[in-house]
């Protein structure tokens, strides 16, 4: 999301979720070290045989770089292991969110509600995106927003702008799309060169087709929670939709985000402040 990574820890487990992330971790080092005592055991006896391995938790926290066959390196097996945490559960396990699953729900009723108003009104949503500069990582963000409206009938448009561009060409591209009324929601794909003033492009943005929430008076209603923004962040609403969709109950929870940008982060915090009315 051309931000800080978000990561909601322990909505899915009641006040104690640090003990659970601690039970987790304690889990994965004390089977590498038995995994390790084992290994150095066969050297010392001279075997040189290698075991396939099943793919265990601590694999999955690694990456799925790391193959399912692996020699673990020898290693003295007086390796002491981590204390434990007093009032950590050991006997709980983390819960993964199936995060694609919903997302292909979530697409096939938005291409059933575009269907549905085409057919009503003859016309199809519009999203324009301003993208500026070549940094790889947000033209694939670009990509991906448009072949998203490809998939459920959105009509896309694309105003791609130089890094060497001025501050006006791109309120220019930002002006054009508040008047087009085919468009209903512009993008702007940040972060922007550092020459121009991100504040001053976001704001200029209609309020009524800052489909990203980041005009200064979507963000001031995000965060008064006796008011309602006309559009949320949407990583940061993505990440809470994961939430509900799973049938979590955020109530009571103790979450921990990761990152504290605009884009994601600070969002993502007044949103979980907001579902859990505190």
């Amino acid at each position: 999301m051309g931000g800080a990574a978000v990561a909601v820890l322990a909505a899915a487990a009641t006040r104690h979720n640090r003990a659970r992330l601690v039970s987790l971790f304690y889990r994965v080092a004390r089977g590498l070290h038995e995994a390790s005592a084992a290994a150095a055991e066969e050297e010392k006896v001279g075997t040189r045989s290698r075991r396939r391995r099943r793919r265990s938790s601590s694999s999955l926290l690694l990456g799925p770089d790391f193959p399912d066959t692996w020699d673990h390196p020898p290693r003295a097996a007086s390796r002491t292991l981590p204390p434990r945490v007093a009032g950590a559960d050991y006997g709980c396990t983390a819960t993964i969110i199936d995060g694609k699953s919903i997302a292909e729900d979530i697409r096939l009723h938005i291409a059933e509600e575009v269907h549905q108003m085409k057919n009503a009104v003859g016309h199809v949503p519009g999203l324009a995106v301003v993208l500026v500069g070549d940094r790889r990582d947000s033209e694939s963000y670009v990509r991906y927003k448009t072949k998203g409206c490809e998939e459920v009938g959105i009509k896309s448009l694309l105003a791609k702008l130089p890094g060497s561009c001025t501050e006006d060409e791109v309120m220019d591209s930002v002006s054009r799309f508040n008047e087009d009324p085919s468009v209903h929601g512009i993008l702007v794909q940040l972060p922007l060169p550092q020459h121009m003033d991100e504040e001053r492009i976001l704001s200029a943005i209609s309020l009524e087709k800052d489909v990203d929430g980041f005009h200064p008076l979507n963000v001031g209603n995000l965060a008064l929670r006796s008011r309602k923004p006309l559009f949320l962040p949407c990583a940061a609403k993505a990440c809470i939709e994961l939430l509900l969709q799973s049938g979590i109950e955020l109530m009571g929870k103790h979450a921990t985000v990761i990152g504290r940008s605009k884009v994601v982060g600070l969002p993502t915090s007044l949103l979980l402040q907001a579902s859990c009315h505190c």
